[in-house]
């Protein structure tokens, strides 16, 4: 395919909840491109629409070479795109996950190079919101590229969520951005500090059976103590940029790219005392009042992984009642309705015709939120394994009792899903949601969820 009469696709390479990103070839200019691909199922939803703009607009104000580059931003055959600079590489995840923890001298030298990227950043005033190994490149030269701008915001726009909304990666989230306090220039710094543990550790400081645990766990206490001795320079960066008040951090990205290259060195990092504290209230652990704070974060809490979900999840029920509500019953069909897009037809419902992954799901007052479909490489929490027609009265059930309904029972059995998986079934238990497709039909998705947290790759052979 090509698209803007110059951008042919050649292959796909990464995919999100808003759009697909593939190798393209420029044949004006004869050079290879990533282009990002708006999906077709969120392109007439204005949010995601203003959104896909917005980070292009983000990446296109900042030039630097640790930030990827613009190229073009059109609309061709009903599909809108983003052209980007292609990096000849891997992820920062990518590289931990094939070879594990990364020495203290060279993961000091990729903070610093991310960090560089981050002021140039900054300096445009945008906040990139979702810092993570995920979202930091490294080309065959070992020279760091930041990208993936789709929820970053700029000082002067408004907040493209809905209100009370968290956005960011729990895993990644600043103490801040848990709380619903605005992200600001050291929420990166949290986040780019959060990267470098993993880096040093080979695993996540915060880990936990659900995305809310991840997140909340960074106000309950410091991240767990990281099993390797660290050069008293290395740990000092690593310390102050965790810090969990936002005051008590780097005052800005230069400076702990300034301290990332002196710990490299192995000299002291210099020191800079708090200043006068950002914007937002002190972070201390949730007691008495601000222990309702941490509860209305709870809340309002929206998992997004790698972008905004492409298809709509709702759900009924506060979970404040005993009562589970109505029982359902299996729904009366619709005859010979057609297999949804994205499935095959499986027995009497659909398999996916390719790894479906979600990144966690959510809601916001009792309002299920859309689900954040992730690549099956990047860390995810559940896989769908089947799905079937969305059986009468599903959608009063409140989310926490489905399980307990015995038409969902039956149909995401456990013995199904130890059929299907190609990993050891201890590590996986059902799970089932109501997501509704483009097309406005529901279905109800058997998930395998993780038992050990986020784990990475399709569980489904």
């Amino acid at each position: 395919m090509r698209l803007g009469e110059r951008y042919r696709l050649e292959d796909r390479v990464g995919a999100g909840g808003m759009g697909e990103v593939w190798r393209a070839v420029d044949e004006v200019l004869g050079r290879v491109v990533a282009v990002k691909v708006m999906l077709a199922e969120v392109a007439d939803q204005p949010d995601f629409a203003r959104r896909f703009r917005a980070e292009a607009t983000a990446m296109a104000r900042v030039n630097h070479p640790a930030v990827a580059s613009v190229h073009d931003f059109g609309r061709s055959h009903d599909l809108t795109y983003l052209v980007m600079e292609f990096v000849d590489g891997e992820s920062l995840a990518q590289r931990i996950a094939r070879g594990g923890r990364i020495g203290p001298e060279d993961t000091m030298r990729l903070v610093a190079q991310a960090a560089d990227g981050l002021q140039a950043v900054h300096d445009q005033g945008i906040v990139h919101r979702d810092i993570k190994p995920a979202n930091l490149l490294v080309r065959r030269d070992g020279s760091v590229v930041i990208t993936d701008f789709g929820i970053a915001r700029r000082d002067d726009a408004s907040l493209l969520t809905s209100s009370g909304a968290i956005m960011g990666t729990p895993s990644y989230l600043s103490p801040e951005q848990v709380l619903s306090q605005p992200a600001t220039v050291r929420s990166d710094i949290y986040s780019l500090g959060l990267t470098a543990y993993e880096c040093l550790a080979g695993q996540k400081p915060f880990v936990g059976d659900n995305p809310y645990a991840v997140a909340l766990q960074r106000l309950q206490s410091a991240p767990r103590t990281i099993g390797i001795t660290l050069p008293v320079p290395v740990l000092a960066v690593l310390e102050k940029a965790l810090a969990t008040d936002p005051a008590n951090r780097w005052p800005a990205a230069s400076d702990l790219a300034a301290a990332a290259r002196a710990a490299a060195a192995g000299t002291p990092a210099p020191v800079f005392q708090p200043q006068n504290k950002p914007q937002g209230r002190s972070l201390e652990r949730p007691q008495g009042k601000s222990r309702r704070v941490l509860w209305a974060a709870i809340l309002t809490l929206v998992v997004l992984v790698g972008g905004i979900a492409a298809w709509g999840f709702s759900r009924d029920g506060d979970g404040d009642s005993a009562d589970a509500g109505p029982a359902i019953k299996a729904s009366a069909g619709t005859g010979q309705a057609p297999v949804p897009a994205g499935f095959t037809s499986c027995g009497t419902g659909y398999c996916p015709a390719e790894p479906m992954c979600w990144g966690g799901f959510t809601s916001i007052s009792g309002r299920a939120q859309p689900p954040a479909r992730v690549d099956c490489d990047e860390p995810h929490y559940y896989q769908t394994y089947l799905a079937i027609p969305l059986p009468d009265g599903a959608l009063e059930i409140r989310t926490d009792a489905l399980m307990a309904q015995p038409e969902v029972a039956k149909a995401c059995k456990p013995a199904l899903l130890a059929s299907r998986s190609s990993r050891p079934v201890k590590a996986f238990t059902p799970d089932a949601w109501p997501i509704q497709l483009p097309d406005s039909r529901w279905l109800l998705h058997c998930l395998a969820q993780s038992t050990g947290g986020e784990t990475t790759g399709s569980v489904i052979g």
